[in-house]
């Protein structure tokens, strides 16, 4: 709060009123004399400005009378040399006659004065005639039309310089015409005497307006030296009420120490005695009992904030006990099932299975809402400061979310706009945390259309950029009224919505909170009917510059076609392609698409590369590979079709080699490493998946697993089983330090609560005896306290890493790998394992993220062995060409079924064919060899197949 004010402001308002106010009406004064004087001058003037122009009007047609008059029987008798000294003499003897001509009725020009000659015509009538022409008059723009009177006109001056009233007369000998007589009259002095006219009224304009100013200025400083000697009078009694106020509000704050309440015991504060005998001495009187009803109501909230203090320090230990209790037997409960479905379970127990697992992931989604609220209203949450890929993050919300719009039919997309930085700084788990809210209830309220998330900056420098995310959907869209409330803590729009999506209606609230503690503001713009944008905004810190979209010289000059019926999705690859170098068009169609693919050839422009969508309203997708393959100049278009993640297009019965398929949310690198493949030949590395990475530790060291819980204990070690380890056990931290004492391990999960010794406790004593002996063992925190602060204090206790229960296989798998290096130097560990065998380990026969219906493996078990036949063939013709070409043939099917390994085999041996060289002595055998895995892998998935339905 600033410093009061005693200089007496109400004083300052008054003065500034009554002044504003004259200065009001004093300029509303003002501009009107200026305009009326204005006005009124103008209209003089034009009436003057007319006077001048008739009276020279009249000059002209006096003077072109009269020179028709003497012409007459001049031009008569054919008096050439008169007729020229007349209008010389004329145009010489008057200053405002710029120029005189005369030309008979056969346009002969006899004579011309003060215009420019030209040469000597040709055709001159006579050896006596002027050097000027008709057709030089023309060029002038004066008319050689013989007028059958006098006629007047205002035109430019041919000659430049002031315009001229231009008279032209016939000249009539015995009733019919002997020729023209013209004179270019300068409006020169019109227009001197209207310059006087304008400079004598614009003076007498300024004289009028200077003298109304000076009354203004006058009464002005009249008018302020009164109201400042009344205006005393009914401010000071208002400056000891607000002297009076100040001073309580002053002490009020500066009284209490930081750490203590701000409401506290307080003196009696500062009455105000006011004798004016006018309601302002009613208003002092109304203040002191205002000042003695806050002491009173002061006192009581005092009372009540420490009672309020207190609750509140109690609320988050309960906070902190209820998050450990509930969320201890939560990690049992998901962990088992989880271990459950990676069991051989029938059809109707996994189903038993997967719907208890839903109803669990449900119940620790409200848990954590309750939770997240919680600490948001305690003030306990404070925001992360670490670099992450922001463009990876939304990327992973849109995959992790596609599943739940492709299965209400709706499409998602996301556009991230170039200039949005790829490495910041800042919290990715509530961001993520936020995008995905948003996302997942324009998912659950929307029926039907699309989804989209628009990443976008309208704010960057070197150090810091502003972000905003835009959830954009088709939905029904929200009243203005019901606007108001959507952010409320367990609100939502209608009641009916609880029971048919479900929720706490704390996920808008809570998104909105954490928003605020990342430095930004989250928003909403809708209209019922026509959807619905949801908006947020983050300040984020800027680590290292990057854009998805970059040019490419490959693509440099090719032109590429989208066909695609989701028009946000057409948008975003167009504007990728356009940026890599593409000249890109769109089709919303299949068959306006196969016109523009055959048009093309036939105009000798054909396309490089398709782009196409699998869910086209008019043509499937084998329907529109027939119909542009059935055209020879379109058999090897490389094609790129787009599905829907799960839903995978099987091609049966035809070439399918130039065919890729890819899952939408389309991953923009994908694309561009797949084009890039199919138009220069080169190997781009294939894209990373989430997974297991057997064989990604090689030593034989185990991990150990400390709880005090059986049942956490039990499935910690399952999923640390299941990622190829060995698992030991210890009961609490006391144990865990004379294990760690007595052997060495990979990695040691710790939690956090446990009896005897805390997890806190036993890693300080580890590190402590470790330090003496150069030892470090990774201590990887198990907890199940929800609190903000959890991660720095196992940090502060020694520990390397932080996991929150419930544990996610994925998240222990991608600690761990993150910590623990690919070998150990250390006893007991096992040999580094040969080239072969590491290949073998990384690649798995079969992807088991790339779907296979049945219909596609009995095809692949059909025709492959037939392809390896063909290739053989070609390979003992050592035909480099058709090598090439059937081992390209064998990688798309390969592809199409996640035999990663046939796929490798066979675009080595395509590239190398591509260079001429033929394949080498067993090259072949070792693809039998690896075909012969993956078939036995197919009939395993058919029999599965085949006993669960």
């Amino acid at each position: 709060m600033a410093t009061p004010n005693t200089h007496g402001s109400l004083r300052i308002k008054l003065l500034r009123l009554i002044l504003g106010a004259l200065l009001l009406l004093g300029g509303t004064t003002l501009l009107a004399s200026g305009a009326l004087i204005y006005s009124t001058d103008r209209a003089v003037q034009a009436k003057r400005e007319q006077e001048l122009l008739s009276g020279l009007e009249e000059k002209a047609r006096l003077l072109g009378f009269n020179q028709a008059l003497a012409l007459r029987s001049l031009v008569a008798d054919n008096l050439f040399g008169d007729v020229k000294a007349l209008i010389h003499q004329t145009v010489s003897e008057n200053n405002d006659i710029a120029y005189g001509l005369f030309f008979d009725a056969e346009n002969r020009v006899w004579a011309a004065s003060g215009l420019a000659r030209v040469p000597a015509s040709k055709d001159a009538p006579s050896p006596a005639a002027p050097s000027f022409t008709a057709a030089d008059m023309e060029s002038l723009g004066i008319s050689t039309t013989h007028p059958s009177r006098l006629v007047l006109r205002r035109r430019q001056n041919p000659l430049g310089g002031d315009d001229v009233l231009e008279v032209a007369a016939p000249v009539l000998s015995e009733g019919t015409h002997a020729g023209t007589v013209i004179y270019g009259i300068s409006t020169r002095s019109v227009v001197e005497r209207m310059v006087q006219a304008r400079d004598l009224a614009a003076n007498r304009l300024v004289t009028t307006l200077g003298l109304i100013v000076a009354l203004i200025l006058g009464s002005g400083a009249a008018s302020y030296f009164l109201v400042k000697r009344v205006a005393v009078h009914i401010t000071e009694p208002l400056l000891a009420l607000r002297t009076a106020a100040g001073a309580i509000a002053t002490g009020l704050r500066s009284s209490a120490p930081p750490t203590e309440s701000p409401i506290v015991d307080r003196k009696k504060w500062e009455r105000v005695q006011i004798t004016s005998g006018d309601e302002l001495e009613l208003l002092g009187a109304a203040f002191n009992s205002m000042v003695e009803a806050n002491e009173q109501a002061f006192e009581e909230l005092r009372v009540k904030t420490e009672q309020a203090l207190e609750a509140s320090r109690m609320k988050s230990e309960f906070l902190a006990n209820m998050s450990h209790e509930i969320r201890t037997p939560m990690n049992g409960i998901l962990g088992v099932i989880r271990l459950m479905q990676n069991q051989s379970l029938d059809g109707k127990m996994r189903r038993y299975v997967e719907t208890v697992d839903a109803s669990a992931n449900t119940l620790m989604s409200i848990i954590n809402d309750v939770l997240d609220f919680s600490k948001l209203e305690a003030g306990k949450y404070v925001a992360q400061h670490v670099s992450y890929d922001l463009r990876l993050v939304i990327q992973e919300v849109a995959e992790l979310m596609a599943s739940q719009a492709h299965e209400k039919g709706l499409e998602l997309v996301y556009r991230v706009e170039r200039r949005v930085p790829t490495g910041v700084v800042g919290d990715p788990d509530r961001f993520r945390q936020v995008l995905t809210n948003l996302v997942g209830n324009a998912i659950k309220f929307t029926d039907r259309g699309e989804v989209l998330i628009d990443a976008s900056t309208s704010q960057q420098d070197k150090a810091t950029a502003l972000i905003k995310l835009s959830v954009v959907d088709t939905g029904p869209g929200i009243a203005p009224d019901d606007q108001k409330k959507l952010f409320a803590a367990f609100s939502q729009v209608d009641g009916s919505l609880v029971r048919k999506h479900g929720g706490t209606g704390l996920g808008l609230a809570i998104s909105k909170r954490l928003v605020e503690v990342m430095g930004g503001e989250v928003g909403l713009d809708s209209t019922p009917g026509q959807g619905s944008r949801f908006w947020f905004t983050i300040r984020v810190g800027v680590t290292a510059g990057g854009e998805q979209i970059r040019s490419a010289e490959w693509a440099s000059g090719r032109r590429a076609l989208v066909v695609e019926n989701s028009r946000s999705w057409r948008d975003v690859v167009v504007e990728h392609l356009v940026a890599w170098g593409f000249d890109a068009e769109s089709a919303a169609s299949g068959r306006d698409a196969i016109n523009r693919l055959e048009l093309a050839v036939l105009e000798k422009r054909p396309f490089s590369a398709a782009v196409v969508g699998v869910q086209m309203d008019d043509l499937g997708l084998e329907e529109f590979l027939r119909t542009i393959q059935s055209v020879p100049a379109l058999q090897t278009l490389p094609v790129v079709a787009l599905y829907h993640m799960g839903s995978s297009v099987t091609l049966s019965g035809m070439d399918s080699s130039m065919v890729t398929q890819l899952p939408k949310p389309l991953r923009v690198s994908e694309l561009y490493n797949t084009l890039q493949s199919a138009l220069t030949g080169a190997s781009t590395p294939p894209p990373s998946k989430p997974g297991a990475e057997p064989g990604k530790i090689a030593s034989k060291l185990p991990v150990l697993v400390v709880d005090d819980n059986e049942i956490n204990r039990y499935v910690a070690m399952e999923q640390v089983e299941q990622l190829g380890l060995r698992v030991e056990t210890a009961c609490n931290g006391q144990e865990a330090l004379e294990c760690v004492k007595r052997k060495r391990y990979v990695a040691v999960l710790m939690d956090c609560q446990m009896p005897v010794m805390d997890g806190y406790t036993a890693t300080q004593e580890i590190r402590a005896w470790e330090r003496s002996r150069n030892r470090h063992t990774v201590i990887i925190a198990l907890t199940a306290h929800a609190l903000v602060g959890e991660r720095d204090r196992v940090l502060a206790a020694g520990m390397d890493d932080y996991l929150a229960k419930p544990v996610r296989p994925q998240s222990l798998q991608k600690t761990l790998w993150r910590h623990v290096v690919l070998s150990r130097d250390e006893p007991g560990s096992s040999p580094s394992p040969s080239a072969p065998e590491l290949e073998a380990a990384r690649a798995p026969v079969l992807d088991p993220e790339v779907p296979r219906s049945r219909k596609l493996i009995e095809l692949v078990l059909k025709n492959v062995p037939a392809q390896l036949d063909g290739l053989e063939g070609v390979i003992r013709s050592a035909v480099a060409a058709e090598i090439k070409a059937n081992a390209h043939k064998l990688k798309g099917s390969m592809l199409s079924i996640g035999a990663t390994r046939v796929a490798e085999l066979a675009e080595k041996m395509q590239l190398a064919a591509g260079q001429g060289e033929l394949p080498q002595a067993g090259d072949l055998a070792r693809l039998r060899d690896e075909f012969d895995s993956v078939s036995a892998a197919l009939r395993e998935e058919l029999a599965a197949t085949a006993k669960a339905t």
